[in-house]
């Protein structure tokens, strides 16, 4: 018994040397330091274009990553034109807000240059094409839902 344990000592005395010289060692370099550098690439992100048309892009989707019987505007169309309609009119009140801006602001000192005068076209412009764009998709949908 008193045999044992001194050669269990003695086996674990040597199991930790051994540790500790591999611990030290130099591994494969040589005892020179090597650095790498990385190269950064640019990355591609392309636009999902969904066969539903509308459909917002899939990587905006809170569903990304999962399997599209998850995503809950993937299998319903209901949910997909609110989906559509809501962005819709999110722009158009987006516009008008753009509008009713620009028009204090230019009409602040009384006087309307050129420039600002094409800009407020630009904005009456944009608020009627997505005037245009929601009162058309609500009527090509509307007998639908």
């Amino acid at each position: 018994m008193n045999m044992g344990r001194k050669l269990l000592v003695f086996v674990f005395a040597m199991f930790m040397m051994a540790g500790g010289l591999a611990v030290r060692a130099q591994a494969q370099t040589g005892g020179r330091v090597v650095i790498r550098r990385s190269i950064i690439r640019p990355v591609v992100v392309r636009r999902y274009v969904s066969p539903f048309g509308g459909y917002r892009n899939y990587r905006g989707s809170p569903y990304y990553g999962y399997s599209s019987s998850y995503d809950p505007y993937w299998n319903s169309p209901y949910l997909r034109y609110q989906d559509q309609k809501f962005s819709l009119q999110r722009e158009l009140a987006g516009n008008q807000r753009e509008l009713a801006k620009h028009q204090t602001k230019y009409r602040a000192d009384g006087y309307i240059s050129d420039k600002e005068r094409r800009e407020l076209e630009d904005d009456v412009r944009d608020v009627q094409r997505s005037r245009q764009r929601l009162s058309n998709f609500v009527r090509r949908n509307e007998g639908s839902y």
